[in-house]
């Protein structure tokens, strides 16, 4: 009889994947099985491992995808065919998250379980819009309460003006549906016009929008910005507290939304790069990365491979498919040889660096002319072999320089092939052609050549935003004005840190 398994009750905090725990992270990385609802942060299902399973159980108001007993029932079978299944709930289980109907469906089945709290909305949302939720003079206490506790109910279960005479901080969620009844029984029930209040809207997430009013004014000033649900409303003294700065929104590119489309998998540090400044980020991968070798050119090249005085890396892509080749032919890096080391960049240098081999040369600019001319300033390749690793749509520059002007007599290895990847498959494929971007980023010119190809594709509905198109360097720029568009926006140095300097130039304090 196989063994049951085990049901971890998570929370996966307001929005921001940031504020999940280190414990629940783990977990979700681990489990065979993820149940999410449809508020946990879409980041989050990429970090579950290669074959485990999403079940999407999300509930919305008009809509539920699946009824809470039906859920239950889900959660108990799955650990009793034997597999570890992580119930991911936004916010913190305990908090208005059902984790309790649940719990009590597992105790009656008799399925172990862990409970893993996580950062619940209020607070979430609170910290991130600068609210201070208590103060010693101003307020000593905190209410949780909820505007719509029931999504298929539409009356009011909680006696709002009775809350009205027990101070303190009042913090209501799912209440925007209902905000001019709330507000109305609270001031019914005692609660001067003038309160401190507030309401936070998709909180902690790029595109959080608050608004700060006395409790009189919540309903019409809602209406008027156009606040939406997932949103807290706060009511109370400590409220009028609010600090006048914004750390959150200050940010220079927050409310700016940018397209990154590089492949799968290779998005993160440009997009953890602008999410530090305050941008929305959408992924739209254009280009796809696929292994490459052919055979017999790879065993003659390991098998000469300590005749090489240098090895040239033009790109983190082929520093990462080399050395899983290398890896294969060779058990131990003590094969790889004396060779001297030379990358075209940081990016590419730190693959090599995770294998502990020291990189002699990184140009100043990401470029292959600088990287040959660095090479040719060592004054060490006059008859020296060079071997050259590069993929199917690499320039014949970097070779062609260090032949002519180096006077190395070159081999060139390529280890992956460059290829469109089909966009209709992009997760974030319908939110760009429903409302547009501030900038599309390309990196490169094969990105570029996949845009151009599949522009009908990318069509925009009709109030979207139209982005400008921006680009990483000048041979990128080239292949975008020679396919008649227009470049928005180049990096000054072919660098992430220098592109993200160039759209907050171009972008901040401009909205």
């Amino acid at each position: 009889m196989k063994q049951p398994g085990k049901v971890y009750l998570v929370g996966a905090g307001p929005g921001d994947q940031g504020l999940i725990t280190v414990k629940a992270l783990d977990l979700v990385s681990s489990c065979e099985v993820l149940v999410y609802d449809n508020l946990v942060n879409p980041a989050l299902l990429e970090e579950t491992a290669t074959g485990c399973e999403l079940i999407d159980v999300g509930k919305t108001p008009g809509r539920q995808t699946v009824e809470q007993d039906k859920i239950s029932r889900m959660l108990v079978e799955i650990a009793q065919s034997g597999k570890r299944v992580v119930r991911l709930k936004e916010g913190d289980p305990f908090v208005f998250g059902r984790c309790a109907e649940e719990m009590t469906v597992l105790d009656d089945a008799g399925i172990y379980y862990e409970i893993v709290p996580g950062v619940t909305a209020a607070l979430g949302c609170a910290a991130y819009a600068g609210i201070p939720l208590t103060h010693r003079d101003y307020g000593s206490s905190i209410s949780f309460l909820t505007g719509h506790e029931d999504i298929e109910k539409e009356s009011l279960r909680i006696d709002f003006g009775k809350f009205a005479a027990t101070g303190g901080t009042l913090c209501i969620y799912m209440g925007m549906s209902k905000l001019e009844e709330i507000v109305d029984k609270l001031i019914a029930g005692g609660l001067p016009n003038s309160k401190p209040s507030a309401i936070v809207s998709n909180g902690t997430l790029p595109v959080q929008r608050k608004i700060l009013a006395p409790l009189k004014d919540l309903v019409g000033l809602a209406k008027e910005e156009g606040l939406i649900s997932p949103a807290i409303i706060f009511v109370g003294n400590a409220v009028g507290l609010a600090g006048s700065g914004d750390w959150f929104e200050d940010r220079p590119l927050f409310g700016r939304r940018f397209v990154v489309t590089r492949p799968v998998g290779q998005n993160s540090r440009l997009k953890k790069l602008l999410e530090q400044k305050g941008a929305e980020v959408l992924e739209l991968p254009l280009i796809e990365i696929l292994p490459a070798e052919e055979r017999n050119l790879v065993a003659e090249t390991f098998a000469g491979i300590a005749t090489y005085g240098w090895i040239v890396f033009t790109s983190a892509n082929g520093a990462r498919e080399f050395f899983k080749l290398f890896f294969r032919a060779f058990g131990d890096i003590r094969s790889f040889g004396p060779m001297r080391i030379a990358c075209v960049g940081d990016s590419t240098a730190s693959v090599v660096r995770s294998y502990n081999l020291e990189v002699e040369l990184i140009p100043t600019v990401s470029t292959a002319e600088d990287l040959a001319q660095a090479l040719v300033a060592t004054d060490s390749l006059d008859s020296a072999n060079v071997l050259v690793i590069t993929g199917n749509r690499n320039r014949d520059i970097l070779v062609n320089m260090l032949e002519t002007l180096g006077h190395a007599i070159v081999d060139t290895l390529s280890v992956y092939s460059t290829d469109f990847a089909d966009v209709s498959e992009a997760k974030d494929l319908l939110e760009f052609r429903k409302n547009g971007a501030d900038a599309l980023v390309f990196n490169s010119s094969s990105a570029a050549l996949s845009y151009i190809e599949q522009e009908e594709d990318l069509l925009l509905e009709d109030q979207a935003r139209v982005p400008i198109l921006c680009s990483l360097g000048d041979q990128t720029t080239s292949t975008l004005k020679e396919n008649g568009l227009s470049v928005g926006l180049e990096a000054e140095t072919p660098s992430l840190e220098s592109l993200v300097d160039s759209l907050v130039t171009r972008f901040s304090g401009n909205q």
